[in-house]
């Protein structure tokens, strides 16, 4: 059965919407913090790297723990990486469901990696379990054709319109740069987010544009 699609609503830049709990403004405070803490994993490595302490080569996978919860970091193109250019980036945060089926998305994730070798703009990827089984992703690439190269591809495909409803509750997917790239002290920028609500009935889809992007873990203080 060929996906629905759906034409996404568009919110406004302090627009809490009704009934919608996965689009709230006071998500960002949270979600930049998450982002940030994927990007210093990421930060750190790149630095060792350059000081000579340890060597990252294309495509390996790192994995770690860290307080008994999983860390992971594919290091694509750490050559790029470490030229200091400009970037862009992607975060995923989604509310899984505690059921069976959800599990499903640990070993098709397995599949999504193996694809980088396809895409060359995708620079890196890091994935961070916030609590058991809630992930969160974030993926450094270069140039906007990159993530929707990647976006068209089968397995994402699968994974974004027939995997996810079944597997969370909501998504959100924030889209944004790092001036000089991860190896920079550059701030994360997200310039849009967007919003998947698999619990409404039909499925709701939102995207909001953030002009001049939004770097501050509490962007909008004193909004509760």
């Amino acid at each position: 059965m060929k996906p629905v699609r759906y034409s996404p609503a568009r919110l406004r830049t302090d627009e809490n919407p009704a009934g919608h709990p996965c689009a709230d403004l006071l998500h960002y405070e949270a979600d930049l913090a998450v982002l940030n803490h994927l990007l210093r994993d990421l930060r750190v490595l790149l630095r060792r790297a350059r000081a000579g302490e340890l060597v990252l080569r294309p495509y390996e996978v790192r994995t770690w723990q860290e307080d008994e919860l999983r860390r992971r970091i594919v290091m694509c193109d750490p050559a790029t990486l470490l030229k200091g250019t400009d970037v862009l980036i992607v975060g995923f945060l989604g509310n899984r469901r505690s059921t069976a089926e959800a599990q499903a998305i640990d070993e098709f994730d397995i599949d999504v990696i193996s694809e980088f070798r396809q895409y060359p703009g995708i620079l890196s990827y890091s994935s961070m379990e916030r609590t058991p089984k809630q992930w969160a992703n974030l993926v450094v690439h270069h140039e906007v054709g990159d993530r929707e190269a990647w976006r068209h591809s089968a397995v994402h495909i699968e994974a974004a319109e027939v995997l996810s409803p079944v597997v969370y509750h909501s998504v959100r997917i924030h889209n944004g740069r790092l001036r000089g790239g991860p190896i920079s002290d550059g701030s994360l920028a997200v310039e849009l987010s967007k919003y998947w609500d698999y619990d409404s009935d039909p499925l709701w889809h939102a995207v909001r544009t953030l002009p001049g992007g939004v770097t501050s873990p509490d962007p909008w203080p004193g909004r509760r």
